[in-house]
């Protein structure tokens, strides 16, 4: 009887340290599995920094705040990691230990990277050089109000 009791208790704790580490496991997001969810679909900036750099940071949400229509258009979208919420990522090596801005392209693949705000002032000159949004460009019927 006592066997028995000893057995399930840790049957128990071993079916709960499973639980508890496949829960602990399935918190932290995979950077490069996120990004490649948009892949095809949108083109990203990802923002990672470690410290809480006021004005690179504001700098950076203003521009997707205010050119969100120019944005929209070339199917941008804003990945923003700042200090601890790097913690919640499993990094890749090309990202690792590594802070500022890239832009990534439909297929995954970074096309251009600042560790400043410099990548801003030519994200949309970067963006409609590439092959597939000059198509759009001629697809696109909307414009923006400047």
């Amino acid at each position: 009887m006592y066997k028995l009791k000893m057995k399930k208790i840790l049957t128990f704790f071993m079916i709960s340290l499973t639980f508890i580490s496949m829960c602990y496991a399935s918190e932290k997001i995979i950077l490069e599995d996120y990004i490649n969810s948009f892949a095809w679909e949108k083109r990203l900036v990802l923002f990672i920094s470690k410290t809480k750099y006021v004005y690179f940071i504001n700098e950076t949400d203003n521009f997707f705040k205010e050119n969100n229509c120019k944005n929209d258009k070339r199917n941008l979208h804003y990945i923003r990691i700042i200090g601890d919420e790097v913690k919640k990522y499993i990094i890749s090596e090309k990202f690792k230990n590594k802070y500022g801005m890239w832009l990534i392209g439909y297929d995954g693949q970074i096309k251009s990277y600042s560790s400043d705000i410099s990548l801003l002032k030519e994200i949309y000159n970067i963006i409609d050089k590439m092959p597939m949004r000059k198509k759009e460009i001629l697809e696109q019927k909307k414009k923006c109000n400047l």
